[in-house]
């Protein structure tokens, strides 16, 4: 068995903007580059292609058409402090993120779809999805 067959990527990445207040409302606020690293205990990603299918009457068989993959869809379950909670809320909230690919280390953009947070455990569930332009 090879190396890299058990190496698992054990925390996700996410980079976005957070808007600092000012002490004037005239003032436009400032943005600044964040880092937010969460350790996970599970991190699935799914990936499906677009199939078109045509069933031609009396034919033989289907045709298929592939019209190209669908976005990635990364189910994440974290560990995450209040603290980092906030801070991930914050990035949420200020516009659309990035995250380091788990599997593969590119940067990507994505789109945070829903945010569930048990604050008894820590436990911090996200479905993020990846936005291809």
């Amino acid at each position: 068995m090879s190396e890299d067959r058990l190496v698992r990527p054990l925390s996700l990445t996410m980079i976005g903007k957070l808007y600092e207040e000012e002490e004037s409302i005239l003032k436009p606020k400032k943005a600044k580059d964040v880092e937010l690293i969460l350790p996970c205990k599970e991190i699935k990603i799914k990936i499906e292609r677009r199939i078109q299918r045509t069933v031609i009457r009396g034919g033989e068989g289907d045709d298929l058409l592939d019209e190209g993959s669908e976005s990635a869809v990364y189910d994440v379950l974290c560990t995450a402090s209040v603290s980092e909670y906030n801070e991930l809320m914050s990035i949420f909230r200020s516009g659309q993120p990035n995250i380091i690919d788990p599997f593969n280390g590119k940067e990507v953009k994505v789109a945070v779809k829903s945010v569930e947070y048990a604050a008894s455990n820590g436990d911090l569930q996200m479905q993020v999805i990846e936005d291809v332009d």
